[in-house]
């Protein structure tokens, strides 16, 4: 089966050029990436509204072919751009409008029903390039790409003898890496990959395609995670006694050190020198934004590592399901849960589980901490502590989320808990 993934990659220098040039020439591109997507999505919307009122006229909608020329959006909107955005590869331009005319078909009806607005494209959106508008190469340790970026008519305006600039990117780690080796090689396929500028730097997001053969899952073979405070994330089987888990210490430490490194800038903003003073609060609270950014990443690079392990465990014990808590309104009885981004989580387990080939399946929590994953004894007093849970019934002692963990792993646990709940209140009846 084929998949596809993207790799970003920093563009730390042009290896002919300087960055004066380059930079002005990115600058122009993405201009003309953003008017060419802009202008696209108008053309859309012009042609609709013609369609709608031809239709009250007409009683049917007109053929496209027959009315501008063209039976696609794609083919009608370049042929109308190309002319006045000449700077750009033409092939990449082509993609540019592809892109916006393959949104306005996914957001037209959601707009139509006033669910959406129409799409629009600020100047900072990334700027397309077709695979072969993208080369690879190795020369030592270093990795250079070679960008095909203008069109034949700006080159020649710009007096150059080439339509393509030689970049280094930096490659951080052997996963960075390997992913352009396997491209050099061919054993990865490039696709459509996209140049964007984040943070006064320029990046190169790098789509590849591979095939993968696809691991035989058993949907009745189910893990369970659990989420809490001692372990963030908690993992058991529905047919095995095997488990793992997350410390929570990481989450905890970073969120104390960040409360202290607020605290004090709180404090430094009445004080402060001139330089953070003479420009208003803007200004103040900058440094409170960067430690705020930080947490964000934090947050976000933990989670993609938490639902990587998760998907992981499940992969390494052939489940074809993973049973999340359905947490929705529930975060407040949970100082956790309060303090760090479920949700983002979850959905971060979920489509990496989709990945693999695994369904994910979302039931509600209600008494899988007092329920007894052994004999299915339903007891608030199952609970003496934080951390521990013992059967009043079978005398069963575990950890507490091991336990919830493998109630959440029990195929049809909602059904199972109702009906073990109508047995308890037949026996107190």
């Amino acid at each position: 089966m084929k998949h596809t993934k993207v790799m970003r990659y920093q563009v730390i220098k042009p290896i002919n050029d300087t960055w004066e040039t380059l930079g002005h020439i990115l600058r122009e591109i993405q201009r003309e990436t953003r008017v060419a997507l802009n202008k696209t999505i108008q053309l859309a919307w012009e042609w609709q509204g013609f369609s709608a009122t031809y239709k009250q006229q007409h009683d049917e909608y007109p053929k496209a072919k027959e009315h501008i020329g063209y039976a696609s959006l794609h083919g009608y909107a370049y042929n109308r751009l190309k002319e006045e955005l000449y700077k750009m590869n033409t092939s990449n331009l082509s993609q540019t409008i592809k892109r916006a005319a393959d949104k306005w078909k996914v957001d037209l009806k959601d707009v139509l029903r006033g669910d959406k607005s129409i799409a629009s494209f600020k100047k900072d959106c990334p700027v397309d390039m077709v695979s072969k508008a993208l080369k690879i190469r190795k020369e030592g340790s270093d990795y250079i790409l070679t960008l095909s970026l203008v069109s034949i008519k700006y080159r020649k305006e710009l007096e150059r003898k080439q339509s393509s600039f030689d970049v280094l990117v930096s490659t951080k780690d052997k996963t960075q890496r390997g992913i352009l080796d396997r491209l050099i090689t061919g054993e990865y396929k490039l696709g459509a990959s996209q140049l964007l500028y984040h943070k006064k730097k320029w990046f190169i997001n790098v789509n590849y395609q591979f095939e993968k053969e696809e691991t035989a899952f058993d949907p009745d073979n189910i893990m369970g995670v659990d989420l809490g405070i001692v372990y963030p994330v908690y993992m058991a089987f529905n047919n095995s006694l095997n488990r793992y888990k997350i410390e929570g210490g990481e989450i905890e430490r970073f969120r104390a050190l960040v409360e202290r490194r607020k605290k004090q800038l709180l404090q430094q903003a009445k004080y402060c020198g001139d330089g953070r003073r003479g420009h208003g609060t803007k200004t103040r609270i900058k440094p409170i934004d960067i430690v705020s950014d930080k947490v964000a990443n934090f947050r976000d690079t933990v989670n993609h590592r938490y639902s990587r392990y998760v998907v992981d465990m499940a992969v390494r014990h052939r489940c074809g399901t993973i049973q999340l808590e359905d947490l929705t309104g529930i975060a407040s009885d949970n100082a956790f849960l309060k303090r760090w981004p479920y949700y983002d989580l979850q959905q971060k387990i979920e489509y990496k589980a989709k990945e693999a080939g695994i369904q994910v399946i979302y039931i509600k929590p209600d008494y899988t901490s007092q329920r007894c994953s052994k004999c299915g004894h339903i007891e608030r007093d199952n609970r003496p502590g934080q951390a521990t849970f013992e059967c009043k019934s079978c005398g069963f002692k575990a950890n507490a989320d091991f336990n919830a963990a493998r109630n959440i792993a029990t195929k049809d646990i909602e059904k199972i808990i109702q009906e073990e709940l109508i047995d308890i209140k037949s026996e107190i009846g």
